[in-house]
């Protein structure tokens, strides 16, 4: 076991409304009056090599990004910009290899408790076998981290059965549900479903439809810009895959999960 993994969120700065023309060295030049900075991610689009508009900025400590976002106005090239705490956004694996008997929700749960918070975990059942659990789960922990280095790891064990971890990956055009679902640890929810984890990922393109905003219509995700804004909920239920919408201008699409 791990205690909870270290990560980046609570020294994450997100910078929205950046001038076209601003670069990562002058990005650093005016927010490390601030603090020490681990490093810089300046959003831009992979076609055109244009700013998307907007970066992410990790201080060395948690305490420069209180004081960055403690102060009201903030200048890059003698624009305004907006500047806020970058959301934590979820991780969630595919649990595989799971035995019939030996290993309960409880033990799943607990043992994947302390790795880190967890958000929700699904069993799908069996309809055809009585309502039997099904041999996998899917795990949504509070911090994508936790969720990253569990794949790497790839395996662990639960009760002294092994069991496999994967990487749960969004799924073009998957309609499918998984049949009944536990909808977590309390009852039998109506299914999987075929509902979307697909959740726009601000920190790596796919954004859906831009709509107005900074940096030539790019958008800014905390003032409905890009769809989905800042990891969309995954959604649990029977049906089609699931939709999720940003603001006002801009959306984002995400069919249903599958195991990578």
């Amino acid at each position: 076991m791990t205690d909870e993994i270290k990560n980046d969120d609570d020294r994450k700065l997100f910078v929205g409304g950046l001038p076209q023309e601003a670069k990562d060295t002058d990005i650093k030049e005016y927010f490390s009056t601030f603090g020490e900075i681990e490093n810089i991610n300046l959003k831009t689009d992979p076609n055109t090599g244009r700013s998307r508009g907007f970066a992410f900025v990790v201080f060395e400590n948690a305490e420069a990004l209180t004081a960055a976002t403690k102060q009201d106005a903030h200048v890059v090239k003698g624009k305004k910009v907006t500047c806020k705490k970058a959301e934590t956004k979820q991780g969630k694996i595919y649990v595989g290899k799971l035995p019939a008997e030996g290993v309960t929700d409880e033990d799943i749960q607990k043992h994947f408790a302390t790795y880190g918070a967890i958000a929700e975990v699904v069993r799908p059942i069996d309809k055809t076998k009585n309502d039997e659990p099904k041999n996998f789960c899917f795990i949504t922990f509070e911090r994508e981290e936790t969720a990253r280095q569990l794949v790497k790891e790839g395996q662990t064990s639960i009760n002294g059965h092994e069991v496999a971890i994967k990487k749960v990956t969004p799924k073009e055009n998957n309609r499918g549900g998984f049949g009944g679902g536990r909808g977590g640890f309390g009852g039998r929810g109506r299914g999987f479903g075929g509902a979307g984890w697909g959740y726009p990922d601000p920190y790596a393109g796919g954004y859906g439809g831009y709509g107005g905003g900074y940096g030539g219509g790019y958008g800014d995700p905390y003032a409905g810009g890009y769809g989905g804004g800042w990891g969309g909920q995954q959604q649990f239920g029977g049906g089609a895959g699931g939709k999720m919408r940003g603001g006002p201008r801009g959306r984002g699409r995400g069919r249903g999960a599958a195991p990578y």
